[in-house]
């Protein structure tokens, strides 16, 4: 009786045993990583996320051995699934004091010089404050650090400013003279322009706001898996 049960029990074992591996896999924290739209950091190439800043990311997941699809959405999107999803990373995302609890910040990936930005033909317009902005239409993209700066700073939604899904919309809006300011790096304005085909030279960097010039950042929502998170670390320390 007792050898008749082997074959049974050895049997068993072997379907145990190839179950195993097919629940850890499914076990396996899936990592997403987001960013938004915004040339020549963060693009869209053959329907894939591009750029230098995006090429970076892609070094620090290859060095740890991640696989993890880069998707590119509007930024108020992309940050909102940074913060509530658990193994997203975002990029690139400027530290501010609301936001410094929300994250790991893993390691900086590119730097901004953020200003304000008008059509080359709008020689009545002169910034010399903050203040003298406010008599303009201005439009940023919802969420992001220069919404939390104008807002910090006593412009209001509708009065002084309205927002944008994404920095397309925001330079559309000025392209058709919707809008009189945007708050754009200086060396994205030729990107911006010829993703638009317009001349190189439509629009104009008018003054920097000191404030936004910033670090932006790799961060990682902080419900992120040790493992993964450990991965990141020392990929990052590496390189």
């Amino acid at each position: 009786m007792l050898f008749s049960q082997k074959p049974k029990l050895r049997l068993l074992l072997c379907c145990l045993s190839l179950l195993l591996p097919i629940k850890s896999q499914a076990q396996e924290p899936r990592l997403q990583v987001v960013t938004e739209l915004s040339p020549p950091e963060q693009t869209i190439i053959d329907g894939k996320a591009a750029g230098t800043a995006t090429a970076k990311v892609q070094e620090i997941l290859d060095k740890a051995e991640l696989s993890a699809s880069i998707e590119i959405f509007p930024w108020a999107r992309a940050y909102k699934k940074a913060v509530t999803e658990p193994n997203t990373l975002i990029y690139s995302i400027a530290k501010s004091e609301q936001r410094e609890p929300l994250f790991y910040w893993l390691t900086p990936v590119t730097e901004y010089k953020f200003g304000w930005v008008s059509l080359r033909d709008r020689s009545d317009i002169q910034i010399n404050k903050p203040e003298d902005a406010k008599q303009y239409r201005i439009v940023v993209q919802r969420d992001d650090i220069a919404h939390i700066w104008l807002l910090g700073h006593g412009f209001v939604e509708d009065k002084h400013f309205i927002t944008c899904s994404d920095i397309g919309c925001s330079w559309q809006l000025l392209l058709n003279r919707n809008v009189d300011l945007v708050i754009e790096s200086p060396d994205f304005i030729a990107s911006m322009l010829q993703q638009f085909n317009r001349p190189l030279d439509m629009a104009k960097f008018i003054a920097p706001i000191p404030e936004l010039e910033i670090t932006a950042y790799l961060a990682a929502n902080k419900n992120i898996d040790p493992i993964i998170l450990n991965k990141l670390k020392v990929a990052i320390a590496a390189l």
